[in-house]
């Protein structure tokens, strides 16, 4: 495995190494940027971003594009070669990600390897970019293989931006694992305490450490070192340094007794690396408890203080000062964390864990051969298969018998329909449910929900989705396999509501027929953006923890209700696509919403999706433009199964509505 990893300028190989020799990297580094080098082994080659030499054009074309992206374009576009030969890519920072990124968008004919993108100050970052950038950054990223994130709390927020998309935290160490512990200072009594703070992150709350400092108790001295290339806030018992060497750094670490680390709230787990560096030095460690810091070190091996409160924070500078026993223990567990699991060592070899996972996707097969014994648990797995109906009793019985074929028998079936006609010729039993509720795909699946009973696994099919006889299988296997995953759906091998719409007995054909129902070279399950409603399914245990209900405000045929659903529930796990879970979807024209009431549809419900926070933007405008496209050239030489022009009807009363201001996914009942 070939692993490449993008870094910003300046932290190329062969400068950072040389840099790194000459001591000119202030902090306990590695001899390559972040310790990535560390993974090479026996079938592991690591290869890091080169620096280019630069004149003063080819710097202020660079500089000029990355003010205008927000990020280095020009230096992934340099080491364009090395990106796109590797077997998979690596990145530091979200600004490398989305360069890595965007070259891939710009090279579609290239093969591009896979790609953990890691993200530091994003998410802090994210509420005051401009609004084109955040849709040119969302839209990036969410094509990343897998996000990863340096603390906690800032995957949490991700998940908010990017539901059901692959995230890890990955914990950031330095190189502890092969350092000599430096012995413990001693501070003597009556001494001023030395506090040593160092750090350049605007997060950096000076402020706060030099109103605690000013206000100890008469008989404390205290003599505040503030290491950082900001200007923080004078005052007499204060010295600010700018060290450029090592030496001069590790001279401020062997003066200092207390090392505090004041921040403002972040999300990023800001001053880890400076709490790490001063675990090694021997020096207890006072910080702001912000930013995921307890994720790395709990209480019994820094003092944490409350975000802003110096009353706090300069007693537990007194506290420290005069307790060297507690300032070894927590120096003494601080250490423990670090050689065990909190070092450069084990934060390269998670990157290498995961990426043979994302190789493993990519080269396995669809499917695992049916004659492998499925593990317990999916064996065991409790999967109710829903569905929701409307005026098409003969092709229900048809889809209801094809479910009797399943490998993975369901453990009920449930259907809803608006009147017990739409389920003639079904007779209830124990393993057929049949309800009756209000007419609207939303409604009709809130009840379902309600009914689901002790079941692991709902999978919500259309009336007219022939399912392959493993379908069930598949899923059993995937949500058994990966606790992350929240939402499955499946392969459609032929879609009939793309075109005039396909006969039972035609997908039945094509289910027998090798040539349609195959087995491609595809991953067995891959990341997708949402569950596609004609089959899809999800984990009840996390519907549940969420709460959540098909919106009800989506009336009749809910157009998006799938993307609504999914990508809401997105946020606590994953969204895949299981590639051996396959079906025929009739697309059968009957039981249709009238032309114009979908064509105010297509455009209200994006919008209104957008405004909720679970459809983007510059996704929905894209939906908008191109159906409205579509339903215009169209509506020339209609289909003589489409409403066309009640269609383009619909589209532009709901752009008329929503310039007047008065647009809602309920008016279309109104049409």
């Amino acid at each position: 495995m070939r692993a490449f990893v993008q870094l910003s300028y300046g932290y190329g190989a062969t400068n950072w190494h040389t840099r790194w020799k000459k001591g000119e990297i202030p902090g306990i580094n590695e001899p390559y940027a972040y310790g990535y080098y560390r993974a090479a082994g026996p079938g592991i080659v690591i290869a890091q971003s080169e620096d280019k030499v630069e004149g003063p054009l080819s710097r202020l074309v660079r500089y000029g594009v990355r003010f205008i992206l927000g990020f280095d374009f020009v230096q992934a576009w340099r080491n364009r070669g090395g990106i796109l030969s590797a077997d998979v890519v690596w990145t530091h920072t979200e600004a490398q990600a989305l360069a890595v990124l965007l070259l891939c968008r710009l090279t579609s004919g290239a093969s591009h390897p896979p790609l953990i993108a890691q993200s530091v100050w994003l998410m802090d970052r994210w509420p005051h970019e401009p609004a084109w950038r955040c849709l040119l950054m969302r839209s990036l990223l969410s094509r990343a293989d897998m996000l990863t994130f340096l603390s906690p709390e800032n995957l949490a927020q991700a998940r908010t931006i990017f539901p059901g998309q692959r995230m890890e935290w990955i914990p950031f160490g330095i190189r502890a694992d092969e350092m000599t512990d430096h012995p413990a200072p001693r501070h003597a009594p009556g001494a001023p305490i030395q506090v040593l703070s160092l750090g350049n992150d605007r997060h950096r709350d000076w402020t706060t450490l030099i109103t605690a400092t000013s206000s100890l108790p008469a008989d404390v001295t205290c003599h505040v070192t503030i290491a950082t290339a900001s200007l923080p806030p004078s005052a007499a018992h204060v010295t600010r340094v700018t060290p450029t060497h090592n030496d001069a750094l590790f001279g401020l670490y062997d003066a200092a007794d207390i090392v505090v680390v004041p921040l403002t709230h972040n999300l990023h787990a800001s001053g880890i690396t400076v709490i790490e560096e001063a675990t090694l030095r021997g020096l207890p460690v006072i910080a702001t408890d912000t930013g995921g810091l307890r994720h790395y070190f709990d209480g019994t091996c820094v003092f944490y203080v409350p975000v802003g409160d110096a009353q706090a924070m300069g007693h537990a500078i007194v506290t420290l000062a005069c307790d060297p026993d507690r300032c070894a223990r927590m120096v003494r567990n601080a250490r423990e964390r670090m050689h065990t699991c909190l070092n450069s060592k084990s934060y390269a070899l998670r990157h290498v864990a995961l990426s043979r996972e994302l190789l493993s996707q990519r080269t396995s097969t669809t499917q695992a051969p049916m004659a492998d014994a499925p593990s317990p648990a999916a064996r065991n797995m409790k999967i109710t298969v829903g569905i929701a109906t409307s005026g098409r009793p003969d092709i229900l019985r048809e889809t209801i018998a094809e479910l009797g074929r399943q490998t993975h028998q369901a453990h009920r079936i449930i259907v809803c329909a608006p009147t017990m006609q739409d389920m003639t010729g079904l007779t209830p039993s124990e393993g057929l449910i049949l309800l009756q509720g209000p007419r609207g795909l939303a409604h009709q699946r809130n009840l379902l929900l309600r009914h689901m009973g002790d079941a692991d696994i709902v999978v919500f099919f259309d009336d007219d989705f022939l399912p392959d006889p493993d379908y069930l299988a598949h899923c059993a296997r995937a949500f058994a396999m990966d606790p992350d995953i929240v939402v499955a759906t499946g392969r459609v091998l032929a879609d009939g509501a793309k075109g005039p719409g396909l006969t039972v007995e035609a997908a039945r054909d094509m289910l027998a027929n090798p040539s349609v129902n195959d087995t491609p070279p595809l991953p067995a399950i891959q990341a997708a953006w949402n569950g596609y409603g004609c089959n899809m399914a999800y984990r009840l245990s996390s519907i549940a923890s969420a709460g959540l209900r098909f919106d009800e405000r989506l009336p009749l045929y809910a157009w998006y209700e799938d993307i609504d659903f999914s990508r809401q529930l997105g946020r606590q796990g994953r969204i895949v696509r299981v590639n051996g879970a396959k079906g025929i979807h009739l697309g059968s024209k009957s039981g249709r919403t009238p032309g114009r009431k979908l064509g105010y549809s297509q455009v209200a419900n994006p919008l209104y999706l957008s405004r909720k926070g679970t459809f983007p933007l510059d996704h929905a405008l894209r939906s908008i433009g191109r159906n409205m496209a579509m339903n215009a050239i169209r509506s020339l030489w209609p289909e003589p199964y489409i409403d066309r022009r009640g269609r383009i009807i619909g589209n532009w009363l709901a752009i008329r509505d929503a310039i007047l201001g008065r647009i809602s996914p309920e008016k279309m009942l109104t049409l």
